[in-house]
């Protein structure tokens, strides 16, 4: 993940025109200070969010990319609906995605909540 999060803060820089310096003197700190965070397997939220400031963009710009659930889910559903698979088959896997979808947001919130007090999401729904 450490060698996504670099390509992806290096790709940043690059498309804003930033150097490592630049960031480093954004951040109050020495430029091998960036280089020995970027190769940190793992970067805390915390880091990310001080840096995605500094770039100014949101913090999940910084995150690698995934496929979401809902699209595995969408295409696991049309690839069982169009073979001979039964349809209780289809639902079982669609709720499956669902379910893990819904306890990966509930991790998302407590990390967010656990890392950044004030940008509770739990707080502002309320």
């Amino acid at each position: 993940m450490a060698e996504e999060q670099k390509n992806i803060i290096e790709s940043l820089l690059k498309e804003k025109g930033i150097t490592k310096r630049e960031l480093a003197k954004r951040l109050g700190i020495k430029e091998n200070s960036i280089n020995r965070t970027l190769k940190n397997p793992k970067i805390s939220l915390a880091k990310l969010d001080v840096i995605a400031n500094a770039l100014e963009v949101e913090i999940y710009d910084l995150l690698p990319k995934r496929e979401t659930i809902h699209d595995s889910s969408v295409g696991e559903f049309q690839r069982l609906h169009s073979s001979d698979a039964s349809n209780q088959l289809a639902v079982n896997t669609l709720s499956e995605a669902l379910n893990r979808s819904s306890k990966t947001i509930d991790n998302l919130v407590r990390i967010i909540a656990e890392n950044f007090p004030e940008k509770n999401l739990e707080n502002q729904n309320n």
